[in-house]
């Protein structure tokens, strides 16, 4: 009996041990952090589908990245999943998606559409930027580590950069499944998403001028408000594709220059500035043009060989005419055209964002332009050694449509945090080009080119009133036997009250850009009831 007791009060002290054993190791798991984790991920699945980044918005709060959203499949090691997928997939991609299932578990891919299937689970998710991103030439692309390498999202990629993403978590049973009747949970990034900077790019005018730009196969398209210098649209051609790099990279066409930034030969767009020099200074004059001018012993020909006859500065801008400013700006002085011409930032560097900036223009050797009769004359129909970027040439058509000042170019608006506008960037300042009145004559002289007769009838509008000039440049380049010329076109509309200014190249063309012109404003017109 002794002994028999002396074994069930062994056998009891043991069961009270072994069960305080287990209380222990419930209360360690219980308290224990890295146990309850490593027990939940046993249990759970999280997959990243995108990862995030900031958003880029344009003037409207409109997202101009994390625009558009993409399908994601996740697709697990079940047997109708690996079925469903030879509908879906070609064999190559079909292998590779088998290979990451082994190593994983689970493979992710972009699908065009939702894919029905056991195993097999579809969600969208926002996207940063892809082909169809507008503005891509502003906006700029990312590495493979989620930071930015050129344009805006590289001048604010530490701003715009997140270590985060959208994912989606699934509960799996035992065998390492996904558990049935569980519902997966996504989880999306608001806070980064909701974050980022705010720039001038209006999405609808930005839409409008990439869209009536399609014709062009190499130039460049920027509209600017009026009254504030803020781009409203900043186009470069040709585009390039963002998921294929390397062949923008490889192309002999450069697609990833921004054309709106760099310089050009501008040929007559350049006049009015001549005419605000010469209105500025009371010059005023009349030529009769015969359809060339001597000068200092060298023959100058005008664009009509056969000559416009009597012109006085109205109608020597309306049809262009080179010999009245040949002549004209003599008169006014090399000095007084280069002072103008500064005054409207020409030789100014234009910087938009860090990295960002307008190759700095020239006027070309202003000492042989202040002593050369001849030099002059080329100056006066934008022609020599000058060279003008896109954005830089639209602040003389800036002054005009506003009464004789513009305030420079500018891109970013202020930084946003959650939604809100957390830091507002300071306007530009203004600067005076011209007096009111001459901006006035010129913005009268500039309507008749779109008339009847005038160079820049093509540019003409349907719906609104506008004013514009035209300009052919050469640019000393044979190519294939032929002259390469520069086509441009500068305007601005509602005559009345001015709103935009739009400035259109397209380079190595003489088919000239009115039309472009004329499909930009009238578009806006509508979209904007301008």
């Amino acid at each position: 009996m002794s002994v028999s007791y002396k074994r069930v009060a062994l056998c009891y002290a043991l069961s009270v041990f072994l069960m305080f054993l287990c209380i222990l190791r419930v209360y360690a798991a219980a308290v224990d952090t890295d146990y309850a984790e490593a027990a939940v991920n046993e249990r759970t699945r999280r997959v990243v589908l995108s990862r995030s980044r900031g958003t880029i918005f344009d003037c409207n709060m409109k997202p101009l990245t994390n625009a558009v959203e993409k399908t994601y499949a996740v697709i697990f090691d079940e047997p109708q999943a690996i079925t469903t997928l030879y509908n879906h997939f070609h064999t190559d991609e079909i292998d590779d998606i088998l290979e990451e299932i082994r190593k994983n578990g689970f493979a992710v891919r972009v699908v065009s559409r939702k894919i029905e299937g056991d195993g097999i689970y579809c969600f969208d998710a926002p996207v940063n930027i892809d082909k169809n991103t507008l503005a891509k030439h502003i906006i700029g692309y990312t590495d493979d580590l989620n930071h930015g390498i050129s344009g805006l999202s590289l001048a604010f990629d530490s701003l715009l950069y997140s270590d985060k993403s959208t994912s989606v978590s699934f509960t799996l049973d035992g065998r390492g499944d996904v558990l049935d009747g569980e519902r997966p949970i996504i989880d999306y990034d608001y806070a980064t998403s909701h974050s980022g900077i705010k720039i001038t790019i209006d999405k609808d005018i930005q839409q409008i001028a990439e869209q009536e730009s399609l014709m062009i196969d190499s130039g460049a398209v920027i509209v600017t408000e009026v009254s504030t210098g803020k781009i409203r649209a900043m186009v470069s051609r040709p585009d390039f594709d963002i998921s294929n790099l390397a062949a923008a990279v490889e192309s002999e066409d450069n697609p990833l220059l921004n054309r709106a930034l760099s310089t050009y030969n501008i040929g007559s767009v350049f006049k009015p500035c001549v005419a605000a020099a010469g209105l500025d200074a009371g010059v005023g004059g009349g030529v009769n043009c015969v359809g060339y001018t001597n000068v200092d012993g060298l023959t100058f020909s005008c664009h009509k060989l056969s000559g416009h006859g009597t012109v006085g500065l109205s109608d020597a801008i309306k049809f262009s005419c080179n010999s009245f400013f040949y002549s004209y700006a003599q008169d006014v002085g090399a000095r007084r055209i280069i002072s103008v011409a500064q005054k409207a930032g020409f030789e100014s560097r234009v910087t938009l964002a860090d990295g960002i900036s307008a190759k700095k223009g020239s006027l070309g050797d202003k000492t042989l332009i202040e002593t050369s009769a001849r030099a002059v004359a080329n100056l006066s129909i934008g022609q020599g050694a000058m060279m003008l970027s896109p954005l830089v040439i639209g602040n003389l058509y800036v002054a005009i449509a506003n009464g004789g000042s513009y305030r420079a170019p500018s891109l970013v608006e202020g930084i946003i945090q959650e939604g809100r506008l957390a830091e507002n960037e300071a306007p530009t300042a203004e600067v005076r080009v011209m007096t009111k009145n001459t901006a006035s004559v010129l913005k009268t002289a500039l309507s008749t080119v779109l008339e009847e007769g005038g160079t820049g009838v093509a540019g003409k509008p349907t719906l609104v009133s506008a004013a514009g000039k035209t300009g052919t440049a050469q640019t000393g380049i044979v190519r294939d036997g032929k002259k390469v010329t520069n086509s441009w076109f500068c305007g601005f509309f509602p005559l009345e009250e001015p709103k935009y200014v739009v400035t259109v190249l397209w380079e190595n063309s003489a088919k000239g850009c009115g039309s472009i012109f004329a499909g930009i404003a009238d578009a806006i017109t509508e979209n904007k009831n301008t």
